[in-house]
């Protein structure tokens, strides 16, 4: 059943301003409307080859349930097998990272989604975000696998100083032990809808509200995607910072 909507893509990765190397990785399939971005964790530019790794596993995984299998998926089914795809990817960088004494340690975020017939179907494991911006209104869609956001969530209040230290510490991520849960959502699209991945390179920097209007200042995928990232380098750029946006626009193609 093919999709009620179409849909534009763009991606862009900076270094930052301060980093020496990029250690955030990203992918646009947009023939399976499947898109992943990962930042790696790890000294000796393990960070790097994780999260490198990470996406070139996800990435295997999906082209090969779309060229092996030939099935009119529901919804559920995908989101089981891409919450396997993460679980899978997460035993890979951990088997690396035990193996390779270079690797020891490493790890990477890793957030994903699919646009599939009405749906987005994503999951992710860390602190890299997808958002959903529809009617002007932004709605952050994952939940940080943070220290800072377990304790929010627990009610407990933190000094800015905590804050700051807290919120760089992951209580999730792939690589680091040999399973992982991943969290894994399915939300209806609809025409008009923005949705993006990033780096907590660009959240560090760039608050809700500035995000909401740079989206509605730049129409263009490709034109929003470079003011984000601009903005988090004109506000510090102290890390790797990437942002993969896709915008959903009515389906033009006419039908007999």
């Amino acid at each position: 059943m093919p999709a009620p909507f179409e849909f534009v893509s763009y991606g862009h990765s900076d270094v930052g301003l301060v980093r020496d190397n990029n250690e955030d990785a990203y992918a646009r399939m947009d023939d399976y409307a499947f898109f992943a971005l990962a930042d790696g964790m790890g000294g000796h530019r393990a960070g790097e080859i994780a999260a490198n790794k990470a996406i070139q596993f996800i990435c295997r995984s999906v082209e090969e349930l779309f060229t092996t299998a030939s099935k009119n998926w529901e919804a559920k089914e995908l989101s089981d097998y891409l919450c396997v795809c993460i679980e899978n990817a997460n035993r890979w960088i951990h088997h690396l990272s035990n193996r390779y004494d270079q690797y020891s340690g490493m790890g990477t975020t890793l957030s994903t989604f699919f646009l599939y017939k009405e749906f987005i179907i994503y999951g992710h494991v860390g602190d890299s975000r997808i958002y959903r911006f529809r009617n002007n209104h932004l709605q952050q869609l994952t939940y940080d696998h943070s220290l800072l956001n377990e304790l929010y969530l627990q009610g407990k209040e933190c000094t800015e100083q905590e804050s700051q230290q807290y919120n760089n510490i992951l209580t999730r991520s792939i690589g680091s032990t040999n399973t992982i849960c991943p969290e894994i959502g399915i939300e209806k699209v609809c025409v008009g809808d923005i949705y993006f991945l990033c780096s907590d390179g660009l959240t560090d920097h760039v608050n809700d509200m500035e995000i909401t209007r740079l989206l509605i200042k730049y129409p263009s995928p490709k034109n929003s995607t470079h003011a984000l990232v601009d903005l988090a380098k004109a506000k510090g750029g102290k890390d790797n910072i990437t942002v993969v946006t896709v915008h959903v626009e009515p389906c033009l193609t006419l039908t007999n």
